[in-house]
């Protein structure tokens, strides 16, 4: 009888069958590993796509402030250009109606015994020449004007005594600046924006 020894070809079959069982367990770990690795890119990918996203939200947000801050900007210029007519156009009326105002108050302050012989007015400057009977009437007619509202800065230049047809009378001659022609006040912001542009 013939004896065959099997045991050699179960040791070759059992080393095949683990050799099969660690090729299957590495080719788990190794399909294991990529579907992790593309769980793992898909994630940053759809992170990195959400703050791509955000950064972009951020952008527009900033450039709608900035449109709104260039339409404010916009609307503050229009205002101080408005502001600029309006003075311009109070000038042009008060240089209209200052000049009636302040002769019907010259002529309502005149005292009775003084006559105005000239009256010269430049760039916002009054002179005027007359003859008063006393030096008294030439005193009531500065005092008058410096308590008027057309007149300004009231000084008398000069007084000279001379006879006419015998009597007494005083030359003079006064200067003063009229109210009409100061310059306007600026208007509360001017001067803000003024320091803001120098700056």
């Amino acid at each position: 009888m013939v004896r065959i020894n099997l045991l050699p070809a179960a040791r070759v079959s059992k080393k095949k069958e683990a050799g099969k069982q660690q090729l299957l367990l590495f080719a788990l770990v190794l399909v294991l590993g990529i579907v992790l690795n593309y769980l793992w890119a898909a994630s940053r990918a759809d992170a990195l796509a959400m703050k791509l996203a955000n950064i972009k939200r951020t952008k527009d947000e900033i450039a709608q402030l900035d449109r709104i801050i260039g339409e404010v900007k916009n609307i503050k210029e229009q205002q101080a250009q408005l502001r600029e007519k309006l003075q311009i156009l109070e000038q042009l009326k008060t240089a209209r109606t200052g000049p009636v105002k302040m002769l019907d108050e010259l002529a309502t302050l005149t005292p009775k015994r003084l006559w105005l012989r000239k009256l010269d007015e430049k760039a916002g400057a009054v002179t005027l020449d007359g003859t008063a009977a006393t030096i008294d009437d030439v005193s009531e007619l500065m005092a008058a004007l410096k308590g008027s509202t057309q007149f300004r800065n009231v000084e008398l230049k000069k007084t000279s005594a001379r006879l006419e047809n015998g009597f007494r009378v005083v030359d003079f001659s006064l200067t003063a600046s009229v109210a009409y022609a100061a310059p306007p006040e600026p208007p509360p912001g001017a001067k803000a924006s003024a320091a803001g542009r120098k700056g």
